[in-house]
């Protein structure tokens, strides 16, 4: 039986046996994601001269930080909730030369994490960011997060959500990111090469990715779906006719100096003064 061509990027065993299936509840986006970024991968190192040993994936907690934990064929950790960009900016400070990638959720960024992520962007440091956003903790109980939408029903909110959700796109565009984008796992295509994109770009690159809970939703797969490509539209094409659709498409993508460029121009300026000196 002929393996599916991304199994290469996955750990099939381990110490405790086998490792897949995957441990995600059946019809979770996060698996599609996991494939997307996977797609994006093998695309540069095929078609650009990428290397995999190059590529260091960062996760804290949450349903996103299993894949990355159990499954990746790839150095990785797994780290503290919310604290996933302090510990990959250590990751590259240590060495500028990897492709960081941080798989990371809606609560794990925006909430318990939101200052390491507004400071990121702010010093546009050279990694990429995938959020799978469902609109919840999946985790821990479906709780209510910064992303659920306004009139959203959850385990902490029955009656409805009454705040108003947090749009991390436009905060990652605010804060300065060099490359800010969103899709959903109803659009693979766009989302492969947006990943690819912001793998490419240096400085920070945002990517968030729309993702189904159906067990927390408590929807089929295929209907939440079929909803992400009637709720969503694209960014160009928003006018008064599409008000309370959700944008999606490229935020931001801007050339500027990216952390560690800056941070080398200081260290060499140090380093001459002390020679003159």
């Amino acid at each position: 039986m002929k393996k599916h061509p991304m199994l290469k990027y996955l750990k099939e065993s381990g110490p405790c046996g086998d490792r897949l299936p995957l441990i995600m509840c059946p019809g979770c986006g996060a698996g599609q994601i996991l494939n997307f970024i996977f797609m994006a991968i093998e695309s540069l190192i095929t078609e650009k001269g990428y290397y995999k040993d190059n590529f260091v994936f960062i996760s804290g907690v949450g349903c996103h930080a299993r894949l990355t934990s159990h499954y990746l064929n790839f150095d990785s950790g797994w780290t503290i909730h919310g604290r996933t960009l302090a510990i990959a900016t250590g990751a590259l400070l240590a060495n500028p030369e990897l492709h960081l990638i941080v798989i990371t959720g809606d609560g794990d960024t925006g909430a318990i994490g939101g200052n390491h992520f507004i400071h990121t962007c702010r010093r546009n440091l050279n990694l990429t960011i995938v959020c799978s956003n469902n609109k919840l903790y999946g985790m821990t109980g479906g709780q209510s997060s910064p992303t659920t939408l306004n009139g959203e029903t959850t385990s902490t909110n029955p009656y409805g959500n009454f705040e108003a959700d947090f749009d991390l796109c436009e905060l990652a565009k605010t804060a300065g990111a060099s490359h800010v984008a969103r899709w959903t796992t109803a659009h693979p295509t766009q989302s492969i090469k947006s990943i690819v994109k912001g793998i490419e770009k240096p400085g920070t690159s945002f990517i968030e990715i729309l993702s189904q809970c159906p067990t927390h939703f408590k929807r089929s797969p295929s209907e939440m779906l079929r909803d992400f490509k009637k709720q969503t539209v694209r960014l160009e094409k928003m006018d008064e006719t599409t008000a309370g659709k959700i944008p999606i498409g490229e935020f931001q993508d801007i050339q500027k100096p990216d952390w560690m460029s800056s941070y080398q121009k200081v260290v060499h300026s140090a380093q001459n003064k002390t020679i003159q000196d």
